[in-house]
């Protein structure tokens, strides 16, 4: 009888993960908000109620693998395109990501295992509880960065406390609602407090809706969207001279099409480029001089830059994944991506890497990039460039912008082809959105197979190219203000200054009862 009930339990924790997954972009539509509502509260009941921690770590588990196979059921078929892995390995290995999808999850077994002994579903508990999740979520690294306040950028444009609080005051609103709801349903108890809050913040999220806060200066940018298939991006990086050839000309049609519009910024998106620069050592190819020449614009590219230290022909760790910025004729400046995907960018097994890519050839050790350098166009716009998933991490981007200040756009260099027509490049363009609500600055988003678009600081979007077209996108894009957001300057102490209010607040009212 136990062990039917507890598989009962799982199953039920399972759906309640894939609900979760439900609240995101996928196979079944955009989004909805409100799922996020029925799922978080039944996982975090199944969290607090269970008797010991074995329990607490299996319904973690059962919660991920209902995410993994809702949300995330794109990794096999990733796994299948990049690693050329059997179909049966492909899905045991994407079944094994349940363990690190959310790992803030198993810290905060830890925690609930070794916390201070408080009645967590007291008011001031469930406080306590909601703001530790919440630091969790935000500082402990995942793999595909994504919080509990996300879903709500259904709501957009009404979400005025995005750039003043960011998408953290979210995940707290969405976990202090959340515990709130199925303890109130335990206790058969309502409590008022946190209902009140909720409309207020709701509240005060829609009478200040994000609104167009760009400058009335534009950058004429064109995006090229090349639509290039793995194998054959691979085949002209290995040195094959069709290929090579094939892309370059394929970029260099798509980046000097005449239908009156004139660029000053060209971009291309992650990786575009097959061969290696070496810094400002680089006698940039003909393919750029002859692209700059019939269009007189700057080009920014996705790209390698070798470490001119290093080996021309060793490409292990000495290469870095790179966004170029090219000026006159001339390289100008690159910067080297911070962030590295592991497993698909780098490894963690040492001397075993070079026997591991022999086997998985797809597999990049790129060297890991330091320091930001200054991007700036020749009108003295300035931008920051972060490449792939490195838009999803907002702490990482209050770094990026913060180095420099005045920044007037983001440019996100991206390749999600290896994830083919899926739900993955949705839910990254989805999640790249709330970098535009926080900085209020817009984003060029330049993908190899799509999705390619311009995000706008109200969460809208220019018109797009979809997955698995080719072309470009031609944007008069507008110009932030160069001013920074409060939660650019401050991130999440104004949300710790809100949580200690609001347990001031509690403690004022619980004393006034007894």
């Amino acid at each position: 009888m136990k062990l039917k009930s507890l598989f009962l339990s799982l199953s039920l924790t399972v759906a309640a993960g894939g609900l979760y997954a439900l609240c995101y972009p996928s196979i079944f539509g955009d989004g909805w908000l409100p799922l996020l509502f029925i799922a978080l509260p039944f996982f975090l009941w199944r969290l607090e109620v269970a008797p010991n921690v074995k329990s607490t770590l299996l319904h973690i588990l059962a919660y991920n693998l209902g995410l993994n196979l809702f949300g995330f059921y794109w990794i096999p078929h990733t796994l299948r395109e990049f690693g050329q892995l059997p179909w049966i390995i492909s899905v045991l290995l994407g079944l094994s990501f349940s363990l690190i999808l959310q790992p803030h999850w198993w810290l905060y077994a830890v925690w609930k295992r070794w916390r201070p002994d408080f009645q967590w579903y007291s008011q001031k508990g469930i406080l306590i509880t909601a703001f530790v999740m919440t630091i969790m979520e935000r500082y402990f690294p995942q793999q595909f960065p994504s919080y509990a306040g996300s879903p709500w950028l259904n709501m957009a444009p009404y979400l005025g406390l995005a750039p003043i609080l960011g998408v953290v005051a979210f995940s707290f609103m969405t976990y202090w609602v959340s515990l709130e709801t199925f303890t109130q349903l335990a206790l058969k108890k309502f409590r008022p407090q946190v209902w009140i809050a909720l409309v207020a913040f709701v509240a005060l999220n829609a009478i200040s809706p994000l609104k167009d806060t760009l400058s009335d200066k534009t950058l004429p940018v064109r995006i090229v969207q090349a639509n290039i298939g793995n194998f054959l991006k691979v085949s002209s990086e290995k040195g094959d001279e069709n290929s090579y050839q094939s892309i370059n000309k394929k970029y260099l049609d798509l980046s000097t099409v005449q239908n009156g519009f004139k660029p000053e910024l060209i971009v291309w998106p992650e990786t575009a480029y097959p061969n290696a620069f070496v810094g400002e050592r680089t006698r940039l190819d003909f393919i750029f001089l002859d692209i700059m020449n019939i269009t007189k614009a700057e080009m920014l590219i996705g790209g390698y830059d070798q470490d001119p230290t290093k080996s021309p022909f060793d490409f292990m760790e000495t290469v870095f994944n790179s966004s170029v910025l090219m000026s006159d004729n001339k390289f100008k400046v690159a910067y080297h991506k911070n962030i590295l995907i592991p497993f698909g960018e780098t490894l963690p097994f040492g001397p075993f890497n070079r026997q591991i890519v022999s086997i998985v050839p797809a597999v990049s050790l790129f060297a890991r990039g330091e320091g930001i350098p200054l991007m700036e166009t020749r009108k003295g716009y300035r931008f920051v460039t972060p490449i792939c998933y490195e838009i999803l991490e907002s702490n990482f981007m209050r770094g990026l912008l913060n180095q420099w200040k005045g920044t007037h756009f983001i440019v996100n260099h991206s390749n999600d082809s290896w994830y083919g027509d899926t739900s993955e490049p949705y839910q990254h363009l989805f999640l790249s959105k709330w970098r535009a609500l926080e900085f209020q600055l817009p984003i060029v988003r330049s993908t190899n197979t799509g999705i390619t678009s311009v995000i706008f600081p109200d969460g809208s979007e220019s018109k797009r190219l979809e997955i698995g077209t080719e072309g470009t996108l031609d944007v008069n894009v507008p110009m932030g203000t160069g001013q920074s957001t409060l939660y650019q300057e401050y991130g999440v102490f104004p949300v710790v200054g809100i949580f200690l209010v609001l347990m001031l607040v509690t403690w004022f009212i619980e004393r006034r009862k007894n």
